[in-house]
């Protein structure tokens, strides 16, 4: 879980030394304007607020999150504008890794599969709280202040920390993001289990929902299709890291 993490700050760090194309610009400024994309996404709670550059991120990204959980799931119709004008707006900055930029019907496909699932996770509450929100306070606690200005010093001693403590990995939030992505595409997590029942002992992968954890997204009919599991744990880190790509763009310029 810990690693995952850092690989989103190392997209959020690499977000933030790019100089964002006037096409991107524009394609993520349609996207924040788009009705349906912003009813389900709830983009506006976000940039609406003012983020100083020095201040933690946590409150406003939480704001985000409870009013993203609290709609309507979007559509595979408006994830697929999304999808499309990102890829043909943003295509120099999806193509500055050296590789060809993915065509907008892989990636439609990708995030139309994954959205479900990674949506559920993210509206995991435990006690009340948001699970995302909890794993990077308790994140900051220990790397320091997440905000704009400092996310280059926080990914330095994130990659630096070799022993995570177990109030960060060994959450009941973490346990039921397991669960969660474990029974929707089994298999995926086979490769983590032994070092995470290691840390945080054997019931740590049993299955069980932990004590204080509600699903707090609302009702979706949407279930996602089966893939290779290799396929599969490649595209659930992608769509976390496209979420911190997109979510830090948008603080880059609004």
């Amino acid at each position: 879980m810990y690693r995952l993490f850092t690989t989103a700050l190392v997209a959020a760090s690499s977000v933030s030394a790019l100089s964002l194309s006037s096409g991107c610009q524009s394609a993520l400024t349609q996207v924040a304007g788009n009705a349906d994309a912003n009813a389900c996404l709830s983009i506006s709670s976000l940039i609406s607020t003012v983020i100083q550059s020095n201040s933690s991120i946590v409150t406003p990204v939480d704001n985000m999150l409870k009013a993203l959980c609290a709609a309507a799931p979007c559509t595979n119709a408006t994830l697929s504008a999304i999808v499309t004008n990102i890829t043909t707006g943003c295509s120099t900055e999806l193509s500055s890794t050296g590789s060809s930029a993915p065509s907008a019907s892989t990636l439609t496909t990708l995030v139309q599969q994954y959205y479900p699932t990674v949506r559920n996770i993210v509206c995991l509450t435990d006690s009340g709280t948001n699970c995302i929100t909890q794993t990077l306070t308790n994140l900051q606690a220990i790397l320091g202040t997440l905000s704009i200005n400092n996310i280059g010093g926080v990914l330095s001693k994130a990659l630096t920390t070799t022993s995570v403590p177990a109030n960060v990995t060994c959450t009941n939030c973490n346990k039921q993001a397991f669960n969660v992505l474990n029974q929707a595409f089994p298999g995926t997590l086979t490769s983590e289990s032994s070092a995470l029942q290691s840390q945080c002992g054997a019931s740590f992968t049993d299955g069980n929902t932990p004590a204080g954890i509600v699903q707090s997204a609302k009702t979706t009919t949407t279930k996602p299709s089966s893939a290779p599991a290799t396929t599969m744990a490649r595209g659930a880190l992608a769509a976390l890291t496209a979420s911190v790509l997109v979510a830090t763009s948008f603080w880059a310029f609004a």
